[in-house]
């Protein structure tokens, strides 16, 4: 097991358990995008983050349902205190089930899906002017494409040209508690970004290595780079992969056990 495998293991061991002690939901959309929280929090200077530096490297989770892997990643990479999650969806914590600007280290709610892309482009827009070497990084579920708003921010983006914003979809295939083709059906996804003029890599996206080799060969494209991640919803959790019901079912007990011995670490 190399050290990312190791450290998505134990992104995924903490969430399942902030899910079961808070009885909350979206143990799915979580358990998808874990390898891509890490490989854009590996790709920018996690120490200009803790300063607050203006010109620092900005992540937007714009997959809002995802937060508990958002804030146990953040502790992962020393940006949220430990401490702080043991309160995770509980009576009068910061730390809602739906990403939130009030908690230390993200930088915009996104509760309201379709939103976080638009606010990306405006912070790549910003920095590019000050700070041309920052780069903001975002993520959308392929669910949350479906909204307008995702679709004019790419229209602009791609007007724009700006290299220094990089778009991440979580694919997983699952909108809510059903397919996303049976919504709007969206295939071939790739070719409808090529369309507006972006350069689209599709990885493997449970390979932390494979998304950040686009992250870094994306500054020598002419065009910006969007990275198409290909992902299991409730990766790592036999009884919730590819299972649309587990974006609003709880952990028991007896689930928790099953969750946890699925996901074992080499030193305990």
């Amino acid at each position: 097991m190399n050290p990312q495998e190791e450290r998505a293991i134990r992104i995924r061991r903490r969430v399942i358990g902030m899910l079961h002690a808070a009885s909350a939901s979206h143990l799915g959309s979580n358990m998808s995008m874990v390898e891509t929280l890490i490989a854009f929090y590996s790709a920018v200077d996690t120490e200009k983050i803790k300063r607050g530096d203006p010109n620092r490297d900005r992540v937007v989770v714009s997959k809002g349902h995802s937060a508990a892997a958002t804030y146990a990643t953040l502790e992962e990479f020393g940006l949220l205190p430990s401490a702080q999650l043991d309160s995770y969806h509980t009576s009068g914590s910061l730390l809602s089930g739906h990403v939130s600007h009030e908690v230390e280290s993200v930088e915009h709610s996104t509760g309201a899906l379709g939103h976080g892309l638009s606010v990306a482009l405006g912070m790549a827009i910003g920095l590019n002017d000050r700070a041309p070497d920052s780069r903001v990084f975002c993520v959308c579920g392929d669910g949350e494409i479906q909204e307008g708003s995702v679709w004019e921010a790419l229209l602009l983006w791609s007007h724009l040209g700006l290299k220094n914003l990089i778009l991440a979809i979580d694919h997983n295939r699952i909108s809510s508690i059903t397919n996303t083709h049976d919504v709007i059906n969206m295939d071939p996804l790739s070719q409808r970004f090529e369309g507006l003029g972006f350069v689209v890599v599709t990885v493997d996206g449970h390979d932390v290595e494979a998304i950040l080799s686009v992250i870094q060969s994306s500054s020598e494209s002419e065009k910006p780079t969007i990275i198409v991640c290909e992902t299991i919803k409730g990766k790592g959790v036999s009884f919730a992969e590819n299972e649309p019901i587990w974006h609003y079912r709880t952990i028991n007990d007896e689930l928790l056990h099953t969750a946890m011995q699925a996901l074992p670490l080499e030193n305990g």
